[in-house]
Protein backbone atom coordinates (compact mmCIF):
# COMPACT_ATOMS: atom_id res chain seq x y z
CA UNK A 1 0.00 0.00 0.00
CA UNK A 2 1.32 3.09 -0.89
CA UNK A 3 3.04 5.11 2.40
CA UNK A 4 2.59 9.32 2.58
CA UNK A 5 4.61 11.52 5.26
CA UNK A 6 2.39 14.40 6.65
CA UNK A 7 4.26 17.03 7.99
CA UNK A 8 2.08 19.64 10.15
CA UNK A 9 2.90 22.92 11.70
CA UNK A 10 1.19 24.09 14.58
CA UNK A 11 -0.04 27.81 15.27
CA UNK A 12 0.89 29.40 18.44
CA UNK A 13 -2.74 28.99 20.10
CA UNK A 14 -2.95 25.42 19.18
CA UNK A 15 -1.34 24.14 22.81
CA UNK A 16 -2.14 27.20 24.75
CA UNK A 17 -4.83 25.21 26.09
CA UNK A 18 -3.60 21.51 26.58
CA UNK A 19 -7.40 20.13 26.97
CA UNK A 20 -8.31 21.59 24.04
CA UNK A 21 -5.78 19.95 21.84
CA UNK A 22 -6.35 16.66 23.18
CA UNK A 23 -9.37 16.84 22.35
CA UNK A 24 -8.72 18.29 19.03
CA UNK A 25 -6.22 15.23 18.41
CA UNK A 26 -9.22 12.89 19.35
CA UNK A 27 -11.41 14.08 17.34
CA UNK A 28 -8.91 13.80 14.01
CA UNK A 29 -7.61 10.26 15.11
CA UNK A 30 -11.63 9.17 15.29
CA UNK A 31 -12.58 10.88 11.74
CA UNK A 32 -8.93 9.18 10.24
CA UNK A 33 -10.18 5.63 11.72
CA UNK A 34 -12.85 6.18 9.84
CA UNK A 35 -11.23 6.35 6.69
CA UNK A 36 -11.46 3.26 4.14
CA UNK A 37 -8.07 1.90 4.39
CA UNK A 38 -5.84 4.23 6.23
CA UNK A 39 -3.03 2.86 8.53
CA UNK A 40 -1.74 4.97 10.57
CA UNK A 41 2.34 4.16 11.07
CA UNK A 42 3.52 6.42 13.13
CA UNK A 43 4.18 10.00 14.96
CA UNK A 44 6.62 12.32 15.85
CA UNK A 45 6.96 15.58 17.38
CA UNK A 46 9.93 17.35 15.96
CA UNK A 47 12.10 20.23 16.11
CA UNK A 48 12.90 22.50 13.21
CA UNK A 49 10.45 24.09 10.51
CA UNK A 50 7.34 21.53 11.34
CA UNK A 51 6.32 21.11 14.47
CA UNK A 52 5.04 17.11 13.72
CA UNK A 53 5.76 14.33 11.28
CA UNK A 54 3.16 11.36 10.54
CA UNK A 55 3.52 8.33 8.42
CA UNK A 56 0.62 6.58 7.11
CA UNK A 57 -0.29 4.28 4.06
CA UNK A 58 -3.25 4.49 2.29
CA UNK A 59 -5.00 2.79 -0.72
CA UNK A 60 -4.58 6.03 -3.10
CA UNK A 61 -3.71 9.77 -3.56
CA UNK A 62 -7.45 10.70 -3.05
CA UNK A 63 -7.83 9.28 0.75
CA UNK A 64 -4.12 10.37 1.47
CA UNK A 65 -5.59 13.86 0.31
CA UNK A 66 -8.27 13.17 2.15
CA UNK A 67 -6.56 12.39 5.25
CA UNK A 68 -4.88 15.75 5.35
CA UNK A 69 -7.67 18.20 5.15
CA UNK A 70 -9.30 16.17 7.50
CA UNK A 71 -6.51 17.60 9.96
CA UNK A 72 -6.36 20.29 8.43
CA UNK A 73 -10.29 21.14 8.60
CA UNK A 74 -10.77 19.88 12.39
CA UNK A 75 -7.28 20.77 13.74
CA UNK A 76 -7.05 24.67 12.36
CA UNK A 77 -3.01 23.36 11.10
CA UNK A 78 -0.96 23.83 8.43
CA UNK A 79 -0.06 20.40 6.56
CA UNK A 80 2.33 19.38 3.53
CA UNK A 81 1.44 15.43 2.51
CA UNK A 82 4.46 13.62 -0.04
CA UNK A 83 4.54 10.14 -1.49
CA UNK A 84 7.10 8.01 0.41
CA UNK A 85 8.80 5.07 -1.64
CA UNK A 86 10.25 2.15 0.98
CA UNK A 87 14.38 2.40 0.48
CA UNK A 88 14.69 -1.00 -0.46
CA UNK A 89 11.83 -0.35 -3.42
CA UNK A 90 13.73 3.14 -4.50
CA UNK A 91 17.00 1.12 -5.26
CA UNK A 92 15.10 -1.13 -7.54
CA UNK A 93 13.78 2.08 -9.24
CA UNK A 94 16.98 3.21 -9.04
CA UNK A 95 18.22 0.03 -10.49
CA UNK A 96 15.79 0.65 -13.63
CA UNK A 97 17.09 4.23 -14.77
CA UNK A 98 19.06 4.30 -18.10
CA UNK A 99 22.61 5.10 -17.27
CA UNK A 100 23.85 8.85 -17.39
CA UNK A 101 26.41 10.40 -19.21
Amino acid sequence: MPAFVLLTKLPPEAVRNPDEFRAAAHRVADEIRRLQGVRWLSSYSVLGPYDIVDVFEAPDVETATQVALTIRSLAGVTTETYAAVPWEGFLGIVGRVPPGQ
